[in-house]
């Protein structure tokens, strides 16, 4: 009976031993299968939030341009209404040297707006004067040539002057040339991480081919910008990026696209991920990629840890045996879910926007008060630190709902995001409050911003038949300071300043310094 027994228990040991290796054989298969599993939802959720990242560039660099165009539409026209006045003067103080004061003054540097004139006999219709381009003047026929100058000029202006008729303004042309070098100049002061870089392709022919486009901007290959595209151009891997790119914004206006470009200083050839997006007014395609080599690093340094902590508990339970096979399932539910946890964590902390104004978040502000105190600690860069408060929007929301709250700050945040510098930093601190980071500005310079934010808000109309109301907002500001231990204390004397301006009657700006 003992021999038996004996037996029967080496036989349990062996069936045991057995148990386990194949345990820990089908542990490891499985596992290998989830590691895979999240690695390619680590991979994919990566290239998303890059895709997002790219998108967002591009569509800032048009809001750029466009908000280029509106400033400088604007001040022509403010220089255009001085002209009038001029003009007026002259003809006033004497009409006999009136057409010579005018000539004269549109040919002399006092014009260095590059407005054009033309004067023509109102009976007769015979020019008298003209600067502006030929390509825009109908010869020997005013009328005619007024009606094409109107239509080619941002900026148009008409007047009589005794037997004269006097036009003056700016076409199209010139402004959006100024407009695309003052572009040129901003995108190549961009910096990215990872060699990412903003680039722009004039598209002269949609139809494709060769001389379908020209390099207007390249950063990466300045010696290259005013050259020649073809569709028929292909990547080291075969693949017809201009083809694709110009097909993509024919359809769709953008789109998403993969090639392989070699990196800047190097032989290294590597896949991009590009968003371009056409820019239809001046014919632009506006892109930008980033490479995808660093992907594959981030993943496997996300997982590293977790795989060395998944072999030791694999090797424990290998050991215990019975026990592996009780919880089996169960750990491996349990890596499964603590794997995919443990990422969405740490792409979520990646994600600092606000998806209602689309500024960021109050964690994103966080993140950069951090940077700009750092900046000022270890570098000696100052910031504005401002806080923005709407004012009465309690009532708002109380009388009208929330969607009416959520319109106006929408709207207030877009008014300020076009107000203020490139470099500047604008959140949505909580509710109705901003926070506004300004990097490098002067105290002298906290006046002029404030009142552009004041006066630009209060311009926004939220009134229809059911709702009457102008939105005004109040601003505290301050500076840090060398007595400070964190950004927090800037940001309480700013929160300070607002509550004077509150108190003072709101719709005005206050600043919080110390002595």
């Amino acid at each position: 009976m003992e021999s038996i027994r004996s037996k029967y228990i080496k036989f349990i040991i062996v069936v045991l031993l057995l148990m386990a290796v194949i345990i820990s054989y089908i542990y490891m298969v499985s596992l290998g299968k989830v590691e895979r599993t999240y690695q390619n939802y680590a991979k994919d959720s990566i290239i998303d939030l890059k895709k997002i990242y790219l998108k967002d560039t591009v569509n800032n660099v048009i809001l750029e341009i466009e908000r280029i165009q509106k400033e400088h539409i604007a001040l022509y026209k403010l220089i255009s209404k001085g002209i009038g006045k001029t003009l007026d003067g002259f003809y006033k103080e004497t009409e006999e040297m009136f057409l010579k004061l005018s000539i004269d003054f549109f040919s002399s540097s006092q014009n260095q707006a590059g407005f054009s004139l033309l004067i023509f006999q109102k009976v007769s219709g015979q020019i008298v004067y003209n600067s502006i381009p030929d390509s825009i003047i109908v010869i020997n026929d005013p009328v005619l040539s007024t009606k094409e100058i109107e239509n080619k000029f941002y900026i148009f202006n008409k007047n009589d002057y005794g037997i004269y008729t006097m036009i003056w303004g700016i076409d199209k042309k010139s402004i959006d040339e100024f407009i695309k070098d003052q572009i040129h100049d901003e995108i190549h002061s961009y910096r990215f991480s990872n060699d990412a870089y903003i680039w722009v392709n004039e598209v002269i022919n949609y139809e494709g081919g060769d001389n379908y486009a020209i390099r207007r901007v390249h950063p990466n290959l300045k010696e290259t910008e005013g050259t020649y595209l073809s569709t028929d151009m292909t990547d080291i891997k075969g693949n017809f990026p201009y083809l694709t790119e110009l097909e993509g914004v024919k359809k769709d206006g953008e789109l998403f696209f993969n090639y392989y470009f070699e990196k800047k200083n190097s032989d290294i050839i590597s896949e991009k991920v590009t968003y371009a997006k056409l820019y239809k007014q001046y014919d632009w395609i506006i892109a930008m990629g980033v490479y995808l080599d660093d992907v594959d690093y981030y993943v496997y340094q996300t997982t590293t840890q977790s795989r060395k902590t998944t072999n030791n508990l694999m090797i424990t339970m290998s050991v215990l045996i019975i026990a592996v096979i009780l919880t089996e399932l169960i750990l491996m539910s349990f890596l499964e879910k603590w794997y995919n946890k443990k990422f969405d964590r740490v792409i979520s902390e990646e994600i600092y926007k606000d998806q209602l104004t689309n500024t960021y978040n109050r964690r994103g502000a966080q993140k950069l008060m951090e940077n700009a105190w750092k900046d000022y600690c270890y570098m000696g860069i100052n910031s504005c630190i401002i806080m923005v408060d709407i004012d009465n929007f309690k009532q708002i929301n109380d009388n009208y709902g929330h969607d009416r709250g959520d319109t106006m700050l929408i709207n207030v945040s877009d008014t300020m995001s076009k107000q203020i510098r490139s470099t500047d930093l604008l959140s949505r601190w909580g509710g109705d409050e901003f926070l506004l980071i300004c990097k490098g500005l002067q105290h002298d310079g906290v006046v002029t911003l404030t009142d552009k934010l004041l006066y630009s808000v209060s311009q926004i109309d939220c009134s229809d038949d059911t709702f009457k109301n102008i939105i005004t907002i109040s601003i505290g500001t301050s500076f840090f300071a060398a007595s400070d231990k964190n950004y927090s204390q800037a940001i309480k004397r700013a929160d300070i300043a607002l509550y004077k301006s509150k108190d003072k009657g709101k719709n005005q700006s206050s600043i919080e310094l110390l002595e």
